[in-house]
């Protein structure tokens, strides 16, 4: 045992609890996963392995344990040494715990509470870990109460009445508050508290558990595999089987339910004695003796009591096939005598005044269960026999102590006890019964044996032997209980009990009690326990009134608590709502199977019917609500019975005497028609019965019979729909002075009942359908049945929908009272009920009605419910009309496809008539903005109106802001909304008005104040373990509040709409949303979207944004933090482990800086300033720690929790770059980052599998990618990336596999998709369904198209969802899938981009990385060759593949890269070079320049790679004539049909096109030119050139220059003559040129005119001119130098004469060199400036001249001189090159690439003649080149 007790899964090892790491699984926590409305908590490992543990099952198997009080003894001391012993536990204080204190603590708990040593340690481990949320919870402060007085718009700072219905106030500030939070005595308390709420829950804990093991789920929870497990796990703990179904009485294990119920009951005693008590009177510490503590003293022990009781209640309820034993009687029995104070508990507080009900109801029916009238009327009747000896009804003293204790109860006034003592007393008439039958047989045997023995003359003469007492004639038939009836004197006078059962019935009133608590009983708003419990119990006054029918009779006293017991308190509107009571414990279920029940109460209701009109349609309609889904008979009994009614009951008119009496001789008032009687007609002269009308005539010779003496109320045997005369009758009921009635106009009431009726069978029918597998798409054919039943009677143009409208204008048109009220909510009800199958006519019917303000008429509703006080009837109306709007509103969405589409249907398909018929999007945006202007004003009006509960306001807020919420969502979440075929049109204008409501600047808060409202109430803690659907209904109310207000904040953010005023008021309030979290954990998920929605949009402000830790304060901050930091431990779902993620990411990058440092370290800014740590340096408490530590084990944690943390991580990271030192510390987190992307699979093999794992996979590879590649940046910085670089490059290959191809793409599936749901509904596409950005999504199959909404607007399809499931709703999916996989290997793409940029940036000259390089670059082309969609999204990566390409070769083809590589990359370069058809469109314009660019660079590469490397080194002749091939084929495509491309569309002026194009041109024909061996390709190069008219295309662009200048620079004639130049390298076409009379057409094109000018010159003052002179040095000369090379003499003249031709700029070239003092005039730039293209051109020059003069040495007659002053440039080059510092000083630079060349150090430094740069350099080497050129010439000379 005692090993056991130091259980680590009960209470684990100290040091991790304290340091945070752990979280103890507390009583409360658990509860709470037992209650979980999605059963997700309870389906947690934690939940499971605690609950299913040897030790914390025997807390329930010997109840009360967990709790035991210490004693010398007792284990509990030893495990407690243990626990806390210094070696599992570090005994020195820190800062986070002292040990010392909370083993003292333990103590303190453990003497005061008197309970064990080891609960005492875990509640005071539970409070150390709960203050976090304690202190949120704790008092308001006066920075709080002034915000939020500020949000709420109040202007008397003085005052406490901030928001209506809240009086709050505060004299201390935060710090204050801190001060006293942190004090010993308020430890305590809390840690006692803590104590009280751990036994509450505990006791819960307790009641579910046993409700699971008893009704095989969880009370409100669905029934998952880990409540299989537990309950498996614990029927095993019992000794039970755990197949047990529990279903028949001879199943179930009595025995041991009776044992456990006797275990229960002997604790009760003990919870009731400790709440009669004060806390004082156990605890000994002062401390603890407060008001506040005693009340949840109070409560603690009246809600364990509570929950013992629910336990004896399923236990004694399923073990009914016996009677208790007396022990049992005896015991409960006094306890109900203990409970007389329940009726004083109404004075206490509401946590405790609410107990009372709950506890009452309790006690009546465990007493009706351990009286058990079942089995006793069935024992007095002889059906049963009784085991004497085991029950009670065999002990005389337990019946005697029964009647006692029920007497007393009457006589002091429990009312609650009123239905035990009815109960009792037809117990008490059959002993007497049976006593009296049996007194009267023993005196007619003594009376036959006096006669025989008077007869015999014989005298009776005692035996002398012993007495044979069974065969006594005093004795015979004795019963146990005859003593009872003796002692009490009921032997003989049965009056006394025949006056209980008067004070019952008259004074106590028992059947108002009865239906007062079965009210409480059902599923409503405001149940008590469970609809499975309470339907229970239910049953066991449903038992009682069965029981006491012989003695009471039908009347209406128990006709209506019968209603009362059938319904419990269940209305229309909780039909909806889960129902997960087994069939065979559903009371209605029970009641339509019990045939005494229904031959009692439902066969007299319906003799009785119209006469007694409401009882029996108030059956129908009751009985018709059960759940039972799988037998239809009971709902096909009553429906047939609707339709084929066999009587009809009422009064016989006056005027009507056609019948004659029958069956006189039975004496039964039997008669028959001897003539037809009409029981409705027109009045004379108005108007005849159509023929389609159905008339209900009874016709001649109909029976039926006189009911009563008196009076002509008959019943006749006449068989009628009544659904059709019911329907008839409401329509007559509309012109009822037009109509003879003979039964009469209903009366209000009636119409109500008879409405809600229809309502109800057409709700039920439509739920069935929906719940159904079959086709629930299309509309209930049984609700259209019940519609057409309705309406068969009525005249061809009407039905019973229009008939109710008609109802329902009238009502609407008068006055009504409660009544009338009551039949327009139930008109209200029919509608909401045939709106999934007749919606056109409701939104007709809404479009005309008075209900809302339509147009400026109208507005009923605000009049009808505008008093200031809202009573029942009209909250009950208020609220049937919200649930109306709000099912329109939903009913608009879901049909925006169906109104206005035409499904094509086969012909096996049955058409369907078009429900939508004549609604147009018009009238739904009419309805829809006039459904929002009134939920508005409910909205704002409900601060100022009184409720009659607090229920009630969380109901209304809880039902009326989804409203608003949901037109936002709607609008705005899928589709673009400018788009001409917007899905949503109809609803925007209602969306755009609750947005102008709330952001408008001029709104105000009073549409704030009633969120604000419920989010100061949402702090105000809530734990109650009672009134399940009341909690259910606060926590949806607060969520619909948070939901609305991270709505509004979003779509303020997604509209770029300015929303400063709610932003203001939501920030101001933002203490409370934190709050909020620490109340319950459900609000935790949406309170945080609605801080990260503000977060965003304050960050996306101008200037510094609202800090959310400076409105939230420090104090508050900090316990948040500490909060969200558990990260929803211990049960870690992933859905709320990830919210809180986003959260932290969302203020790492939004620029909360205060917040965010709080984050990273762990400390808020004042404890960084008090600590004696660096402000950055990161605690073991902090988010980042947690993350490091998280990502420590990525391969265990699940996937979108790991993606998460990677976010946070890398957000960090990227924001704040301090934190990468953090990291750098954590090597193992490194290290498993790094291990993960080693061992991934290709994801080409997991997405055959899994698509959306390979999803993930990529996205975390991504992640991780950017993760690597900041480490490595800043790493860099600081001159450490080696190692780590080195080591990262053999863990690339996921990458290097998937990094780069997004192959994830199906197109196929896209376009087919696209296409055949475009044809299956016409006039949509899908871009219809594409989400917006207004909510953030993840990758799965909602990601890009909105499945959710395209489920419920195209479920009206059958081929949405298929035959075999796979209709669209599958493609969907699929499509989905394929595009998350599309986008995280897009994510990967870029990550892996900037990891690799990185690594070739840390190892520069890495072989293996340099290979990884080229080899991406491969990639990266062959890629862009396989994309097949032309998206913007594709464009643009193929664009950033392209660019990535071109900066790895740029990187590579300096370092001597492979031939073989850079082969190998030019093939696939050209591959996709090639592909692009249309390259100089717009569209491709952008991608084809970076693919030209990166040509160039591999170009250059290749030219490299071949001149360095030996023929052998690249396979020679194969190898070269590839190259040959493909840059032959370069030429052709690229350059010259490029160029010819190029100049047409320069001529059309297409503004797509640059100068830079043709630059690019020319630069990839000087690369192809200079690949090695082209030069034997001259004539392929002429053909190229013929094909193309390349040549005449430059001579037209050149021509044509100054036309086309821009901005007066002819640019494009210094390309044109580029380009010619580029060809005129190669001998053969230079000849071509000449021949084609270039030469001519330089010098008379327009240009020449330009260049013959005396201002052309370098520095010239336009750039006209300078470019003239660009075009003379860089094109015209070293094109004529080329040409003459090529020809020699035959061109010589020609040239010469060119020459000649521009002697300005001949004279020029040799004025700009002269020396600075020569004294002859020059113009003041070419004397200041000298230029590397000016020496350039005098080297030109130079050669052509001295090549010219030795031509002209042979023939100079042909060949004519040159003007030029060869001998005088020669002295200024000389002066030049003899100065050389004056020369850097005048040396200036002509654009970018001599400016970079001025930066560059030279070439060879180590040369005799030191250079400063290579500019330099190469202007000297080229004046001495002229030097030594024109010396020559001048030695020839």
């Amino acid at each position: 045992m005692a090993e056991s007790l130091s259980d680590d899964t009960y209470l684990p090892p100290l040091e991790p609890c304290l340091k945070g790491e752990t979280v103890v699984l507390s009583w409360k926590l658990v509860a709470s996963a037992l209650t979980d409305p999605s059963g997700h908590r309870q389906s947690s490992r934690a939940v499971i392995d605690y609950l299913t543990d040897p030790l914390v099952q025997s807390f329930f198997t010997k109840p009360g344990s967990a709790f035991d009080p210490p004693s010398d003894r007792s284990p509990h001391h030893a495990a407690f040494v243990k626990k806390t012993a210094a070696i599992h536990v570090t005994p020195t204080s820190n800062d986070k715990y002292d040990v010392n204190v909370i083993k003292e603590d333990a103590l303190w708990l453990s003497k005061n509470a008197r309970i064990n040593e080891i609960a005492a340690l875990r509640v005071v481990v539970i409070e150390f870990q709960s203050r976090p949320r304690n202190q949120l919870l704790g008092p308001i402060s006066n920075q709080d109460v002034a915000n939020l007085r500020e949000a709420a718009g109040a202007t008397n700072s003085q005052t406490t009445n901030i928001l209506p219905g809240f009086k709050i106030g505060s004299t201390l500030d935060a710090a204050e508050i801190q001060a006293n939070f942190e004090k010993a005595d308020s430890r305590k308390r809390r840690i006692f508290q803590t104590y009280l709420d751990e036994c509450r829950y505990y006791a819960a804990t307790n009641d579910y558990l046993f409700s699971l093991i008893l009704q095989e789920s969880l009370p409100g929870s669905p029934v998952t595999d880990a409540s299989r497990e537990i309950r498996k796990s614990y029927l095993e703990a019992y000794g039970m089987s755990p197949k047990q179904p529990q279903k028949s009485p001879s199943d179930t294990p009595t025995k041991t339910f009776h044992a456990l119920a006797t275990q229960y009951l002997n604790l009760i005693p003990d919870s009731i004695s400790r709440s009669q008590v004060p806390v004082d009177t156990v605890a000994e510490d002062k401390d603890l003796q407060t008001e506040e503590l005693n009340v949840r003293w109070i409560q603690t022990w009246l809600t364990e009591a509570l929950h013992r009781m629910v336990v004896v209640f399923q236990l004694l309820d399923l073990s009914r096939d016996v009677f208790v034993a007396p022990q049992i009687a005896q015991q409960w029995f006094s306890l109900v005598r203990a409970f007389s104070f329940l009726d004083q508990l109404q004075g206490f507080p509401d946590d405790i005044a609410e107990l009372m009900a709950p506890l009452q109801c309790l006690v009546c029916v465990i007493s009706l269960s351990v009286l058990n009238l079942p089995r006793m009327m069935a024992f007095f009747e002889g059906e049963v026999d009784l085991n004497t000896d085991e029950e009670y009804l065999a002990t005389s003293s337990v019946l005697e102590h029964i009647h006692e204790v029920l007497e007393q109860a009457i006589d002091i006034g429990s009312a609650y006890a009123a239905p035990v003592l009815f109960a009792w007393v037809p117990v008490v008439h059959a002993m007497f019964s049976s006593y009296q039958e049996r007194a009267e047989r023993r005196d007619a045997i003594q009376n036959e044996k006096a006669v025989e023995n008077y007869d015999s003359s014989t005298q009776m003469i005692p035996s002398l032997g012993r007495r044979n007492s069974a065969g006594s004639i005093t004795t015979i038939d004795k019963r146990r209980y005859d003593d009872f009836l003796i002692n009490k004197n009921l032997d003989r006078d049965f009056r006394r009990v025949q006056l209980l059962a008067v004070v019952v019935t008259e004074k106590a009133r028992v059947y108002d009690v009865i239906a007062s608590m079965s009210a409480c009983l059902g599923s409503s708003d405001g149940a008590i326990f469970p609809a499975s419990i309470g339907s229970r119990m239910r049953v066991a006054f449903l038992d009682l009134l069965k029981v006491t029918y012989p003695f009471v009779g039908y009347k209406s006293e128990p006709v209506y608590a019968l209603l009362a017991v059938l319904s419990g308190g269940q209305g229309y509107w909780d039909l909806s709502r889960p129902n997960n009571t087994p069939v065979d414990q559903d009371i209605l279920s029970l009641a339509l199977q019990d045939e005494i029940l229904v031959e009692s109460y439902f066969h007299q209701a319906l003799n009785r019917f119209p006469y007694e009109f409401i009882p029996f349609l108030t059956l129908c309609r009751t009985l018709y609500c059960s759940p039972n889904l799988t037998q239809e008979s009971n709902h096909e009994l009553i429906l047939r019975l609707l339709q084929k009614t066999p009587t009809l009951t009422f009064t016989l008119p006056d005027h009507f005497n056609d019948y004659q009496l029958a069956y006189e001789e039975d004496n039964s008032n039997g008669f028959q028609f001897s003539e037809d009687l009409p029981l409705l007609y027109p009045v004379q002269g108005w108007k005849r019965v159509s023929a389609e009308e159905e008339s209900f005539i009874i016709p001649a010779g109909t029976y039926g019979r006189f009911i009563v003496d008196e009076g002509r109320i008959v019943r006749v045997e006449y068989e009628h729909s009544a659904l059709a005369l019911l329907g008839k009758r409401l329509d007559t009921n509309l012109l009822a002075n037009k109509y003879n009635l003979e039964l009469g106009e209903l009366s209000a009431e009636e119409t109500a009942e008879t409405i809600s009726l229809l309502a109800t069978l057409v709700r039920i029918e439509c739920i069935r359908t929906d719940a159904s597998d079959e086709k629930p798409s299309e509309p209930s054919e049984t609700a259209l049945t019940i519609v057409g039943e309705a309406s068969r009677a009525l005249s061809r143009t009407r039905d019973i929908i229009s008939v109710i409208c008609d109802t329902l204008d009238v009502l609407l048109d008068g006055e009504p009272d409660n009544q009338g009220l009551t039949a327009i909510v139930a008109c209200l009800q029919f509608l909401h009920a045939v709106l999934p199958i007749c919606p056109g006519r409701v939104w007709s019917y809404m479009s005309r009605s008075t209900i809302l303000s339509n147009q400026g008429q109208g507005g009923r509703l605000a009049r009808l419910v505008g008093s200031l006080d809202l009573s029942d009837v009209r909250f009950e109306l208020l609220m049937s009309s919200v649930r109306l709007f709000s099912s329109l509103i939903d009913s608009a969405m879901s049909s925006s496809v169906r109104r206005k589409t035409s499904i094509k249907t086969n012909g096996r398909q049955k058409q369907n008539h078009d429900v939508w018929l004549g609604v147009s999007d018009k009238i739904v945006t009419q309805i829809s903005l006039s459904i929002v202007r009134a939920a508005m004003d409910v909205l704002e009006s409900s601060s100022t109106w009184r409720f009659s509960s607090d229920l009630d306001r969380m109901i209304l807020v809880r039902d009326v802001v989804p409203i608003m919420d949901n037109v936002i969502f709607y609008t705005f979440s899928m589709d673009d909304i400018k788009s001409k075929k917007f899905l949503m049109s109809a609803l925007e204008p209602a969306a755009k008005y609750v947005i102008d409501s709330f952001l408008a600047p001029s709104a105000g808060s009073l549409r704030i104040q009633p969120l604000l409202v419920t989010l100061v109430a949402a702090t105000q803690p809530f734990g109650c373990t009672v009134y399940a659907n009341k909690t259910e209904a606060f926590r949806t109310q607060t969520e619909a509040v948070l939901k609305l207000a991270r709505s509004l904040v979003r779509i303020a953010n997604y509209l770029d709409q300015p929303s400063s005023t709610v932003e203001y008021q939501l920030f101001k309030a933002t203490p409370f949303v934190a709050r909020v979290c620490a109340c319950h954990d459900a609000f935790r998920g949406p309170a945080i979207e609605l801080l990260e929605a503000l977060v965003i949009s304050a960050g996306k402000s101008t200037g510094e944004p609202p800090s959310l830790l400076g409105y939230l304060g420090p104090e508050t901050s900090r316990s948040f933090l500490q909060l969200l930091s558990t990260l929803d431990r211990p049960f870690n779902q992933s859905q709320e482990v990830n919210t809180i993620w986003r959260f932290f990411s969302t203020i790492v990058r939004n620029s909360q800086q205060w917040m965010a440092n709080c984050l990273l370290t762990g400390k808020t800014p004042r404890d960084a300033k008090n600590g004696n740590s660096k402000p950055t340096e990161t605690s073991s408490g902090s988010a980042l720690a947690s993350a490091l530590e998280r990502l420590a084990s990525i391969s265990k944690i699940d996937e979108s929790e790991a993606l998460s943390i990677l976010d946070f991580i890398t957000s960090a990271q990227n924001f704040w770059p301090w934190t990468i030192f953090t990291l750098q510390k954590n090597t193992s987190f490194l290290t498993e980052l790094r291990r993960f992307v080693r061992e991934l699979k290709p994801s080409a093999i997991t997405s055959k599998t899994n698509v959306l794992q390979a999803c993930n996979e990529a996205r975390i590879a991504a992640y991780i990618a950017e993760i690597f590649a900041m480490q490595l940046f800043h790493l860099r910085q600081i001159g450490k990336a080696d190692t780590f670089a080195n080591e990262l490059t053999l863990d690339l290959d996921y990458y290097l596999r998937d990094g780069v191809a997004v192959s994830g793409y199906n197109r196929g599936l896209h376009v087919n998709f696209a296409r055949n749901f475009s044809n299956q509904y016409p006039g949509w596409t899908l871009d219809n369904f594409k989400r917006t950005l207004l909510e953030p999504r993840s990758l799965g199959v909602d990601f890009y198209y909105a499945l959710s909404f395209a489920d419920k607007m195209l479920g009206f399809d059958p081929g949405w969802i298929g035959p075999r499931n796979n209709g669209f709703r599958s493609e969907m999916e699929k499509a989905n899938a394929n595009l998350s996989l599309v986008d995280a290997q897009i994510s990967l793409y870029h990550a892996w981009e900037f990891l690799l940029l990185e690594l070739s940036t840390c190892l520069p000259s890495s072989e293996t990385l340099k290979k990884h390089s080229l080899q991406v670059a491969q990639q990266c082309l062959e890629a862009n060759e396989e994309t097949q969609s032309h998206d913007q999204v594709f464009e643009r990566l193929a664009e950033s593949r392209v660019n990535l390409a071109l900066v790895l070769v740029q990187r590579v083809v300096d370092s001597s890269p492979s031939p073989g590589d850079i082969t190998q990359l030019l093939m696939a370069l050209w591959a996709t070079v090639s592909a692009v058809q249309e390259p100089y469109i717009p569209e491709n314009i952008s991608l084809y320049r970076t693919l030209l660019k990166l040509l160039y660079v591999t170009l250059r590469a290749q030219v490299r790679s071949l001149t360095s490397a030996s023929p052998e080194t690249h396979g020679a002749g194969l190898t070269a004539a590839t190259i040959s091939q493909t840059v032959l084929s370069i030429l052709d495509v690229v350059v010259t049909k490029g160029f010819r491309t190029i100049v047409s569309l320069v001529h059309d002026s297409q503004p797509s096109i640059s100068p830079s194009d043709v630059a690019l041109l020319n630069a990839i024909l000087q690369a192809c030119l200079t690949i090695p061996g082209m030069d034997q390709n001259q004539t392929q190069v002429l053909n190229i050139l013929a094909t193309h008219d390349a040549v005449q295309a430059a001579v037209s662009l050149y021509s044509w220059a100054d036309k086309l200048a821009d901005q007066g620079d002819p640019v494009y004639g210094e390309l044109s003559l580029l380009f010619l130049l580029e060809l005129s390298t190669m001998p053969l076409v230079a000849e071509q040129l000449a021949c084609d009379g270039l030469l001519n057409h330089i010098t008379s094109a327009n240009l020449a005119t330009y260049l013959r000018r005396s201002n052309v010159k370098p520095f010239a003052e336009s750039i006209g001119l300078q470019r003239c002179y660009s075009i003379w040095a860089k094109g015209i000369l070293p094109l004529l130098l080329n040409i003459l090379t090529a020809l020699g003499t035959t061109i010589a003249p020609e040239v010469a004469y060119v020459l000649n031709q521009f002697p300005n700029l001949m004279q020029a070239s040799v004025d700009r060199f002269e020396p600075p003092d020569d004294s002859r005039r020059r113009d003041r730039n070419d004397r200041d400036y000298i230029t590397l293209l000016s020496v350039s051109e005098i080297h030109t020059l130079a050669l052509m001249t001295r090549v010219l003069d030795a031509l002209r040495a042979n023939n100079a007659r042909d060949i004519p001189a040159v003007e030029w002053d060869a001998a005088g440039l020669t002295e200024s080059v000389e002066f030049w090159i003899d100065r050389r510092k004056l020369l850097k000083e005048r040396l200036v630079t002509l654009g970018p690439r001599e400016a970079e060349w001025r930066s560059m150090p030279p070439s060879d430094p180590t040369m005799y003649k030191p250079y400063e740069n290579k500019l330099e350099e190469k202007v000297v080497t080229q004046l001495e080149l002229v030097r030594l050129v024109l010396e020559k010439g001048v030695e020839d000379d």
